[in-house]
């Protein structure tokens, strides 16, 4: 790989001034603040979509912002649209359908997660981004809908990938996602999603499979099926490190050998959950696809988009596994009310999911298991308000350890599993432990004495975390008999 080619890619995308009205606007402002750059000021941003009146609700003008450049003249960036890549002129020869298959699902995507980030805060913006989001939200959704139908594998499982990628939008359309990735699963055979008209007909597609892979995973579904989807992805990496949909022999010498999209998805997918899985290679591959002003393009609208979405992924391939592992939504309905941790039937799906996926089954895997010594009498002393409260900000300060999913297991009980391959979970446990009473002290003052945690912490396979429970679930009582009287700070024995 050429040495400057991230470098030219940065650069490319600091050059580009973000216009509001771009359907990949929002977009752009998180690739550039992901990467170190000034997007400018929020405030003047929404300020010009508030000063768009959005037009009929089925129109191209539903939004304060276009959905394609059919109507908004395309940036520098994008080039002019006759200049445009025709992508996959076989399967699609309308330009602007073509289009808005890529960039509908990207600007809904990244603007739905960049106005709730916005409205979620504190800061100044926050009222003009929840009114802007309440607004939109319906529309969202409504032009999510379709790829329901699953009536064209790649569209509409890209838009689920687009979804997956952002835990903020996939948090407010939890129930479309869900649709799209339980009826593209139908679209499953041997292990692959397949085409279903020329000259796709009956191929298995990397393409698609990688991004209803990437839906079900971060969705927590299927755990059998996305096994098969994520061994048929690594299986189709191409001698160059890419990735590209199969063609027939008189159409594949008019495609590129790389296709950045499907290298993209595949890529994003593999690095997350294969942890032998070398990154370097696909990475590669999709920055043979840069042209000579620094951008990857697929069409040439998107070029700003995807440009930030390789150098991410460049990034990626240099960090540890643990620390690329992404771990599956829990979303609200599946939280606990007094703790906000998810219910243990999040463990139980991450536990299959463990066991069945090739690259974390034997991945090594630390695990802590903690209750709360003499919580019953804490909780008959002081009352069951001031019990929920202890509850509730144990639970909000374990969950502050880095690269770990916390799940209150019941009662006064916790489980911490720790991203594969991650370090001392033991380590940071202890620390845990050790600056509780600090913690407590500083919450709930001097009237009532820290409750103190009891941590069993071990490491086990991926495919024996639901046995590695129930063994820590059995010590933690020999634990109880040889720690009658607890420390303030706790007590903590990390087992081979």
């Amino acid at each position: 790989m050429d040495p400057h080619a991230i470098a030219r890619a940065t650069s490319a995308i600091a050059r580009v001034q973000i216009d509001a009205a771009s359907p990949f606007a929002a977009a752009e402002v998180r690739i550039k603040r992901s990467i170190g750059l000034d997007a400018g000021p929020d405030a003047e941003r929404l300020a010009f979509w508030r000063s768009r009146a959005p037009g009929s609700r089925a129109g191209d003008d539903r939004y304060r912002w276009e959905v394609s450049h059919k109507r908004h003249p395309p940036v520098a960036h994008a080039g002019a649209r006759e200049t445009w890549r025709q992508w996959r002129p076989d399967v699609e020869n309308d330009l602007d359908r073509s289009e808005l298959r890529i960039s509908l699902p990207i600007s809904v995507t990244e603007t739905c997660s960049y106005l709730a980030e916005l409205a979620e805060g504190d800061g100044p913006d926050r009222d003009d981004a929840r009114s802007l989001l309440d607004e939109a939200l319906p529309l969202f959704r409504r032009d999510l809908a379709p790829h329901v139908q699953c009536s064209h594998p790649w569209t509409d499982t890209f838009a689920l990938a687009c979804v997956a990628r952002r835990p903020r939008t996939l948090a407010r359309v939890p129930a479309i996602a869900t649709a799209i990735a339980t009826s593209g699963a139908g679209l499953v055979v041997d292990g692959a999603v397949h085409g279903f008209q020329f000259p796709f007909h009956e191929q298995p597609l990397p393409s698609a499979s990688a991004q209803l892979a990437l839906g079900l995973f971060v969705l927590g579904l299927e755990a059998d099926l996305l096994a098969q989807l994520v061994t048929f992805v690594r299986s189709a990496q191409l001698p160059s490190g890419g990735f590209c949909d199969p063609m027939p022999p008189k159409l594949a010498a008019k495609y590129p050998a790389v296709d950045p999209l499907t290298t993209l998805a595949a890529a994003e997918l593999l690095l997350r959950l294969d942890p032998s899985f070398d990154g370097r290679t696909a990475r590669d591959a999709l920055f043979t696809r840069q042209d000579a002003d620094g951008f990857i393009r697929e069409m040439g609208p998107e070029a700003v988009w995807l440009t930030g979405e390789a150098v991410l992924l460049a990034r990626d391939v240099e960090r540890p596994f643990a620390e690329r592992f992404r771990w599956p939504i829990v979303l609200d309905t599946s939280r606990d009310r007094k703790t906000k941790l998810p219910f243990f039937a999040y463990f139980d799906d991450i536990s299959r999911l463990f066991a069945r996926i090739e690259g974390l089954r034997e991945a090594r895997t630390p695990m802590g298991f903690l209750d709360l010594a003499g919580f019953r009498e804490f909780n008959n002393t002081y009352g069951q308000d001031m019990g929920d409260a202890v509850l509730g900000a144990f639970a909000e300060e374990l969950a502050k350890l880095p690269a770990t999913a916390v799940v209150r297991d019941g009662g006064d009980e916790f489980l911490v599993v720790g991203a594969p391959l991650r370090g001392s979970l033991a380590a940071d446990l202890n620390e845990f432990r050790r600056t509780w009473p600090e913690r407590f002290r500083a919450r709930f003052g001097s009237e009532a004495p820290p409750v103190a945690p009891r941590v069993l912490v071990t490491q086990t396979p991926g495919k024996s975390l639901r046995d590695c429970r129930e063994m820590l679930g059995r010590r933690v009582g020999e634990l109880k008999l040889r720690s009658k009287v607890t420390p303030p700070e706790g007590v903590l024995e990390e087992l081979p």
